[in-house]
């Protein structure tokens, strides 16, 4: 009786040290791949960060190498390098704001077919995007035609068209969409690309369309392809209107017109400020390019 009571207490003692050997390790087990998980969230957003500065650096790098091009431009004018024609940014200010009447009577039919036109290119990317998604054949043309677009000086293809059309805004908004025409192409061949990315393995596992697989995640592949093309067109569109007008395609009002009639009259102090007008509003269409492209921005990140 007594051997017999004695075995089942000893069972119990001799497996409760095992399953409390066993469980640690099991346990440990377990936890690994969440420890193994959380080191590599960690590592990827220490890559991150340091890849990507914070914003009060990227606002203090960004003010600084603005404020570096005046400075640089006032220590020119201030040698005498290159003569009296070159004046200081001080000096730009002050004419600007004494011709400021003139000037800008003469800006708004240029910012007038700025606008149109990339009104125009913005309606042609649009539909454009859409259509290299559902038919990625028209990438190879796109390049092409941004190639051979680019190659026609713009300078000498707008007095051909004066030949053939009516000098005045028409024509000036007709140089200003095809002097935007090739970032525009090429941002096309570039977002069809990025589209496409991943959608013969992923897409042909779950078995998406086209433009259900752009509409769901190659639309997001190629938003930073967009927003680089954007940045570009619409500052190329403004200085395609100042060509224009440059080369004949208005003879009465433009910005373009203000800068050739200034430096046949040496007239030094309206010229700078006219180039300086002209640079601030590419730099507002610049910005303007990227805030439009910002909510998108953030929603891939």
């Amino acid at each position: 009786m007594t051997a017999t009571t004695a075995a089942p207490a000893a069972a119990p003692a001799a497996t409760s040290p095992a399953a409390s050997a066993t469980s640690p390790a099991a346990s440990a087990a377990a936890s690994t791949p969440d420890k193994a998980t959380a080191r590599r969230a960690a590592a990827s957003r220490s890559v991150s960060g340091a890849a990507r500065p914070s914003t009060p650096v990227r606002v203090l790098v960004a003010a600084a190498a603005v404020a570096a091009l005046p400075a640089l431009w006032a220590a020119l004018a201030a040698t005498g390098w290159l003569g009296p024609s070159l004046i200081g940014p001080v000096a730009t200010v002050r004419a600007l704001h004494d011709q400021w009447s003139m000037i800008w009577w003469n800006a708004e039919p240029t910012l007038t077919a700025t606008v149109v036109g990339a009104g125009i290119l913005l309606a042609v990317t649009a539909v454009g995007v859409v259509a290299v998604a559902a038919v990625p054949a028209l990438t190879p043309a796109l390049g092409g035609a941004s190639v051979v677009i680019g190659s026609l000086p713009l300078i000498a293809v707008t007095p051909a068209l004066a030949l053939v059309m009516t000098r005045g805004q028409t024509l000036v908004t007709t140089v200003t969409v095809l002097s935007g025409l090739v970032p525009v192409a090429a941002m096309l061949a570039g977002s069809a690309l990025a589209a496409a990315r991943g959608r013969d393995e992923l897409g042909a596992l779950y078995s998406a369309g086209r433009l259900r697989w752009w509409w769901h995640v190659g639309f997001w592949n190629s938003v930073p392809v967009l927003d680089l093309g954007l940045r570009a067109m619409l500052p190329a569109c403004f200085v395609g209107a100042i060509v224009a007008e440059w080369s004949g395609a208005t003879g009465t009002r433009g910005l373009g017109q203000v800068m050739v009639n200034a430096l046949f009259s040496y007239q030094p102090e309206v010229l700078w400020a006219a180039l300086l007008l002209a640079a601030l509003a590419a730099l507002a269409l610049f910005a303007l390019a990227a805030a439009l492209m910002t909510p998108l921005r953030r929603r891939i990140r």
